[in-house]
């Protein structure tokens, strides 16, 4: 009988891990759907913004093709990014600037990032590099700091002071210390979508657009260099003998490995759902 009330408890043990298990999977569903959540309401921002500046765009090259002969079809215009023309080579030699701030400023442009919806999901990396790179700058009463319609490349945080935000005459907000502006002519390179001003002096920190994408591109390369040197590592391992990977490019690998049921594979970042893979139960994969 003691041996069957082992048994019995062994298996009501393992029945507490299926449960713990499932619980863990439904957890893990519900964070996905709700970064899906998020990355829709993220693209039908940028959507609204891109609509801004759209008639313009399409007046031009309307404009340009009526140069041409007999009619062409007019290509789709949107926000887009700079050409880029560097190398992991090219962008691991440039030196960038370094002004020195005070633990509190460090922290103000910190958070204020993090708060901002189109800046938040940056690598913290990345957002110690903007930190570091952000020289100040400061207005008076009554300043224009930005101008609608005009070509910006600068982003802003401001550290002390009052601005007021009008579009079209229009005003739509006032913003005081810890927020960003300016920051959607630099990831997009578009137009300034509102004129900013002042309402008092203020203090700023800024950032020039050269800067900005550099620190974007060189994390973005080296990151997908570290990724694809520890993949290499891993061509002989055992879990890539039973699922061999056609397209590593597509993988996501994180700093942390963790025992999971294999037949779920769990990657985290661009990846949105699961793949599924069949390994051996209880094997070490990198998710």
């Amino acid at each position: 009988m003691g041996t069957l009330r082992d048994l019995q408890y062994a298996l009501q043990e393992k029945i507490e891990e299926l449960r713990q298990r499932d619980a863990l999977i439904d957890e893990l569903e519900l964070e996905l759907d709700q970064k899906d959540e998020l990355i829709q309401k993220l693209q039908n921002e940028l959507d609204k913004y891109r609509s801004v500046i759209r008639p313009a765009t399409q007046q031009a090259q309307q404009q340009s093709a009526g140069t041409l002969q007999g009619e062409q079809r007019t290509k789709r215009q949107a926000i887009s990014a700079e050409p880029t023309a560097f190398d992991i080579q090219d962008l691991s030699h440039v030196t960038l600037p370094f002004y020195p701030k005070s633990p509190q400023s460090k922290e103000l442009i910190k958070e204020a990032i993090l708060d901002n919806d189109f800046m938040k999901n940056l690598e913290l990396s990345q957002i110690q590099e903007i930190v570091d790179c952000m020289y100040p700058v400061e207005y008076g009463k009554d300043s224009c700091i930005i101008k609608e319609g005009d070509v910006g490349s600068l982003v802003y945080v401001m550290e002390d002071g009052k601005v007021e935000v009008t579009k079209e005459g229009v005003k739509l907000c006032t913003m005081g210390p810890g927020k960003v502006f300016g920051e959607l002519a630099i990831l997009y390179n578009c137009t300034r979508t509102a004129t900013v001003k002042t309402l008092v002096n203020v203090k700023l920190w800024a950032i020039d657009r050269q800067c900005f994408q550099t620190i974007m591109m060189r994390t973005g390369l080296i990151k997908h260099t570290e990724y694809m040197e520890f993949l290499k590592r891993y061509d002989t391992s055992s879990p890539f003998k039973v699922c061999p990977c056609a397209s590593r490019g597509k993988m996501q690998v994180s700093r942390e490995a963790k025992t999971v049921d294999c037949s779920k594979i769990w990657v985290r970042g661009g990846v949105r759902r699961k793949n599924k893979c069949s390994l051996p139960k209880q094997c070490l994969v990198s998710q």
